[in-house]
């Protein structure tokens, strides 16, 4: 299998990642490569406002290679220009997805990767949420909260690492303990894939229309 984890910078693409080399019994290697899709302009993970600099020290610090693809009109189709370049430099044929419960985004990623001829996989799928951030927690990686949805419960926690401490308080709000909803995004930056610990620093908040963000500095 040569594969391509599709890589925001949090903790469910990672921890899909880690469930696969369980399931396998491996490590990571050369045959994975983490597809990182960032703003037109180069500077933001797309999905989480994560600097692509502190992306790519997490790819460093794990021992994997990055592929990092600007946005350049619609979303759909510099994904799939992305995998494309990674089936003809790479051979891959499996994209690897940390979705949990929502369909009508697992709908989508099928219907590309069948269009593209990419095998998915869904290490999380169906599993709950409250067990999987607990066993994140458990199995050693660090993460820390770096944007959160403005009117979300999780608002209080940003700049916060996922903990215990987080998992007791999360738990007693009305939100997904995963943040499955949108509630809050992540940053990982030590556990057990990786090498050494991606050393960096927050910077000064700012926001949007819709989120808060703290920005990673390396």
């Amino acid at each position: 299998m040569k594969a391509f984890v599709s890589w925001s910078g949090g903790k469910d693409c990672l921890y899909a990642l880690h469930n696969l080399y369980k399931s396998q019994g491996g490590t990571p290697s050369e045959e994975v490569t983490l597809l990182n899709m960032v703003s037109e302009d180069g500077e933001k993970s797309r999905s989480h406002g994560i600097d692509t600099h502190a992306v790519s020290a997490q790819a460093e610090a794990l021992g994997l290679p990055i592929l990092q693809v600007p946005i350049e009109g619609k979303y759909e189709a510099s994904f799939k220009g992305a995998i494309r370049r990674l089936q003809e430099e790479k051979g891959v044929d499996t994209g690897i997805f940390g979705d949990i419960y929502l369909q009508v985004h697992r709908d989508w990623i099928e219907r590309v990767s069948s269009e593209i001829g990419i095998r998915p996989l869904f290490p999380l799928w169906g599993r709950s949420t409250a067990e999987l951030v607990r066993a994140f927690v458990t199995d050693g990686f660090k993460t820390r909260i770096v944007a959160v949805r403005k009117g979300m419960p999780a608002v209080p926690f940003l700049g916060r690492d996922v903990d215990e401490a987080f998992v007791e308080e999360a738990s007693q709000l009305p939100m997904d303990l995963c943040g499955e909803e949108g509630e809050y995004h992540t940053f990982v930056y030590d556990g057990p894939l990786f090498r050494h610990p991606v050393s960096f620093r927050m910077g000064e908040q700012w926001e949007d229309e819709r989120h808060f963000f703290l920005p990673v500095l390396v």
